[in-house]
């Protein structure tokens, strides 16, 4: 039996990017975000998810990015058949150096902090903003309460010890700039790949995926 193959997208949570996936995978099915509760940890907000998804048979569960952070975490609450990572990690340890920095300077209030960055890099002159300082407004004001719940949730991750129990497969890009693979112990390297894996080598993904699932 085939088993149901349960997306999730990267930190922006934009359905497009399995676009040309998902036509590959007869039983794919993208899941949706649910609103996180304020310095919610990730393991619990994949307990809440799970319970948002009807048991339907064998699963695999499928992350991008932020998303196979959650995924390690929601596999693991629908005891799922396999957890599969395409441009993510497995745990802390593989994110690169700088990411572990901030991981360790963190302060507990981490969303408090990110909603003032985020409101100062709005006001930010038009002309002088730079690609990180786009990215940096995400995080401030009401529409930004996704992200910085996110991005203060990926600090302070600590992988729940049942996670282990699902079988993992781990799909990289040798080109990744978000989480260098030299950083990583990917299971399949992607050669040419970047971090938007499910765009750019759609078919190379959906015969692994297809792999797992079968």
């Amino acid at each position: 039996m085939t088993s149901r193959i349960l997306f999730l997208t990267g930190m922006t949570p934009d359905r497009r990017i399995f676009e040309r996936l998902i036509p590959l995978l007869p039983t794919a099915v993208v899941i949706d975000w649910i609103r996180p509760k304020r310095y919610e940890s990730i393991s619990s907000y994949a307990h809440r998810l799970g319970l948002t998804i009807p048991e339907d048979g064998p699963t695999v569960v499928c992350g991008v990015s932020f998303g196979g952070i959650v995924a390690r975490e929601l596999a693991y609450c629908l005891n799922a058949k396999a957890c599969v990572l395409v441009s993510s990690v497995r745990s802390p340890r593989e994110m690169p150096p700088w990411f572990r920095v901030f991981r360790m300077l963190a302060p507990l209030p981490a969303e408090a902090a990110m909603n003032v960055t985020g409101i100062f890099a709005s006001y930010w002159p038009r002309q002088l903003k730079t690609r990180s300082t786009w990215r940096l407004t995400k995080l401030g004001g009401p529409s930004g309460e996704w992200h910085r719940w996110a991005s203060a949730a990926v600090l302070s991750w600590k992988p729940s010890a049942g996670a282990d129990r699902i079988p993992l497969f781990q799909i990289h890009g040798d080109r990744d700039l978000t989480f260098p693979i030299r950083y990583t112990g990917a299971d399949t390297v992607i050669h040419g790949g970047g971090h938007v894996l499910p765009l750019s080598h759609s078919e190379e993904i959906a015969e692994k995926l297809l792999e797992i699932a079968a």
